[in-house]
């Protein structure tokens, strides 16, 4: 191998003198917490520190969910090399349910780092489980009834208290099959002519008060269209 010009000698060793890009050095990017029954929000911070040798300042914090709650610590900025910092978060949990992930932008001056990714992943415990899920009916189906097993699966017993049909046209009715365990929800509706849908407000006595009320979904939707013989299927 060829020893290394002057020219090249003198470039290498400006290079090494040269400062690294500046950037945020987060200790973790994704955060996973999970949430009790009784919370209404989870809170997770993000910490980071300015490395590279230049400062390094935040321009925007964006989290595109108004569940999802963000920004820089004390509302600072701009650090500088070897600084560190936080991106405080808090996570509305509303009527969340299950694993929910949310992402946090952290956007900079550093065109070597423009954005930073970060996540908030919350693991909601259920407190009622519905079999089956929501209940459906096509138009011109029998305006026959259909029952949906409302299941408490919190340690507390919880009663339901009242159930309320955003619909005229769909009933709702409520049995208890085991106290405080199990109930009944049946849905009917007076006809199925037309296109519907709509929710049952379940109204409970649980103990915490986002969980007081739990929406139930139902529909009538328009029968699909049998295919064209020889026609292509359609795409999914």
């Amino acid at each position: 191998m060829k020893p290394l010009s002057a020219p090249a000698i003198l470039c290498l060793s400006a290079f090494l003198r040269m400062p690294l890009l500046a950037g945020l050095e987060f200790e973790k990017t994704e955060i996973a917490h999970t949430a009790k029954h009784s919370d209404t929000e989870v809170s997770a911070e993000f910490k980071f520190k300015v490395t590279g040798g230049k400062t390094v300042k935040i321009t925007d914090i964006a989290t595109y969910c108004s569940c999802l709650k963000a920004h820089a610590k004390d509302g600072r900025t701009e650090f500088k090399d070897g600084e560190e910092g936080v991106i405080e978060t808090a996570f509305l949990l509303g009527t969340f349910e299950g694993e929910v992930s949310k992402q946090v932008a952290v956007q900079t001056n550093d065109p070597a780092q423009p954005e930073v990714i970060l996540a908030v992943k919350v693991t909601i415990p259920q407190i009622y489980k519905l079999e089956p899920e929501s209940l459906k009916w096509e138009v011109g189906e029998e305006a026959k009834a259909k029952t949906m097993k409302f299941t408490v699966v919190d340690e507390h017993d919880i009663a339901v208290t009242g159930i309320v049909s955003s619909r005229d046209n769909m009933l709702a009715e409520v049995k208890e099959v085991k106290k405080g365990r199990e109930y009944s929800l049946t849905l009917t509706p007076k006809t199925t002519a037309e296109p519907m849908i709509g929710v049952v407000r379940v109204e409970t006595d649980a103990p915490y008060d986002r969980f007081k009320k739990r929406l139930v979904f139902f529909n009538v939707t328009k029968p699909k269209a049998a295919p064209v013989p020889g026609s292509l299927p359609t795409p999914p």
